[in-house]
């Protein structure tokens, strides 16, 4: 069964080229926005104009501090990128003749957003921009999987859950789903319970697990039986802990006289099988 949930989790949105611009530790240009504050654990590069063997490579360490040559220990986390230059800039010049500093961020790894469950990718991406949206950032980590449950998703934001519908988003353009994300936020799509159609449907796959979830509404959602299938002779896979049971329904039947014959309710995990009909 395990085989069946991973390959129904294989993203079907193809990640966007920006996306590699902003997966952590990807370098950022020369045009950094001014007003970034440095956070912990963002790596900068330090350029003293005219002075190459000043220039460093520094990491801002957790306690929000930096070392460089002649100015020592400074606190950087917390300055924007304007502050921490200018401040550079007047240290510098105490020392240097006419000093002009320029701070690039070379990595930004303090305002990460977690994206767990059924994502196409799952980890942390680094908020870049200071409006990223979910909309904006489900294409950027690959998509809502087929087998997340999209309608259930959620965003936590410290002590606060925050519910977010992938499926009125993403299909429908309902903005009202749609919100600031801000660092340090985890996005989540849970993983959906699934069954699993196979043989002659037109649509063989995973589906989504509903509570009221039956045999034909599955069969239905797969397309339909083929004109091969042989309807009377339908198998649902039913494991019971180590056990496999079979149940054999006549779904030819629950369509041409549903009132006499009735649906059956499936499971978490069944498997639903359709054999070719003998002639």
């Amino acid at each position: 069964m395990r085989l069946f949930r991973w390959l129904a989790m294989l993203p079907t949105v193809m990640l966007l080229l920006w996306s590699l611009s902003a997966s952590p530790g990807h370098a950022q240009s020369a045009e950094t926005n001014k007003d970034y504050i440095v956070g912990p654990e963002d790596v900068l590069d330090v350029q003293v104009w005219d002075n190459k063997d000043m220039n460093q490579v520094v990491f801002v360490r957790p306690d929000g501090k930096t070392s460089l040559p002649i100015v020592g220990e400074i606190q950087a986390a917390g300055k924007t990128v304007q502050e921490l230059q200018d401040y550079l800039t007047a240290v510098y010049s105490k020392t240097v003749k006419g000093a002009a500093v320029t701070v690039i961020i070379r990595e930004i790894k303090s305002r990460p957003v977690y994206f767990l469950g059924g994502f196409g990718r799952t980890g942390a991406l680094q908020l870049m921009r200071n409006d990223l949206s979910p909309l904006q950032a489900v294409a950027l980590v690959g998509g809502v999987a087929p087998g997340a449950d999209a309608e259930n998703s959620f965003v936590l934001r410290k002590d606060k859950k925050i519910p977010v519908n992938f499926t009125k988003l993403l299909q429908k353009g309902d903005l009202t789903q749609d919100l600031k994300l801000e660092p340090g936020d985890s996005v989540v799509a849970p993983i959906a319970d699934l069954v699993y159609l196979q043989g002659e449907v037109r649509a063989p796959g995973a589906i989504k697990f509903l509570p009221d979830l039956t045999v034909v509404k599955a069969i239905t959602q797969g397309g339909g039986l083929t004109p091969m299938s042989a309807g009377g002779r339908v198998d649902i896979i039913r494991w019971k802990g180590e056990k496999r049971e079979r149940i054999r329904v006549d779904v030819d039947k629950m369509m041409r006289a549903p009132d006499e014959n009735p649906d059956v309710m499936l499971k978490p995990d069944d498997i639903i099988f359709v054999p070719q009909r003998l002639f």
